[in-house]
């Protein structure tokens, strides 16, 4: 299982996550700071690994 960090404004990031199989379990509200838009979410992308 792994577990990555996510800012929801990163479009292209959030798209390649879930295109290598990742979903999004939760977010955390004002993750980060960005210098234009102010705080932004950040979501939390996992996957489980099967043997």
């Amino acid at each position: 299982m792994q577990f990555h960090s996510v800012v929801s404004t990163n479009e292209a990031a959030v798209a390649l996550w879930q295109k290598l199989g990742y979903s999004i379990v939760g977010t955390i509200p004002a993750a980060y700071r960005h210098r234009v838009l102010g705080e932004v979410d950040t979501y939390v992308m996992h996957k489980c690994f099967k043997d």
